[in-house]
Order: structure tokens, then C-alpha cells, then sequence
């Protein structure tokens, strides 16, 4: 596993149809590191951490933020304009947002 840090850019929680025709929450955020290179990061239900971020996620826009790479995909995706690119989707773990505090 792979640590990694840098700043949150976007995220939020989806809802997302999965191949078995179920629905499951996704977060989903983007992450920027010290040189703009950005990276898409995935959070999935079985990750005990999962329902803790999935409330908070959307408002933490521009904060600083470490986590655990457990895995990745890489895959063409079609975008909305209807051109295909590789993406790779960095599956994360132990996300911790150093300057927002726990009370």
C-alpha cells in the first residue's frame, strides 16, 4: 500500500448502478498534489470509514488531505463529449483530513 497526500479539489457521495444491477453509494473525489498533477479517488461501502466521509466529503473542497492507495483500475473511459481516455481510479483507505479536527 501507498501513502499519499495533497489537496482535496472536489468529492462527493453518488449513488451508483452496479454490473449486478444494485445500487451503492460511491465517493468519489479528486486529489491534487504539490506539482497540479490530480488523481480520482474512490471510497466503496465495505470501507469501515465509508459512512463517516460520505457526510462530509462534499465540504471539505481545498483541504489539505492524506490517505492509503489499497488498489487501483485503469480503464478507457468515455466522457460526456464522447471521446475515450485511459483513467486510472485510486481505491482509498484511512482518509484523514489534518486540519479539520474531531471535536
Amino acid at each position: 500500500m501507498m501513502q499519499f497526500s495533497g489537496t482535496l479539489k472536489q468529492g462527493g457521495a453518488y449513488e451508483v448502478s452496479c454490473k449486478d444491477g444494485s445500487k451503492k453509494v460511491m465517493i468519489s473525489f479528486t486529489v491534487a498534489d504539490e506539482i497540479g498533477n490530480t488523481f480520482a479517488c474512490q471510497m466503496w461501502p465495505d470501507d469501515q470509514q465509508h459512512g463517516q466521509l460520505s457526510g462530509v466529503i462534499a465540504s471539505c473542497r481545498m483541504q489539505p488531505v492524506q490517505f492509503t492507495v489499497a488498489g487501483y483500475t485503469s480503464r478507457l473511459r468515455k466522457f460526456k463529449d464522447g471521446k475515450e481516455q485511459p483513467q486510472t481510479n485510486f481505491v482509498v483507505t484511512n482518509v484523514v483530513f489534518p486540519n479539520l479536527q474531531q471535536a
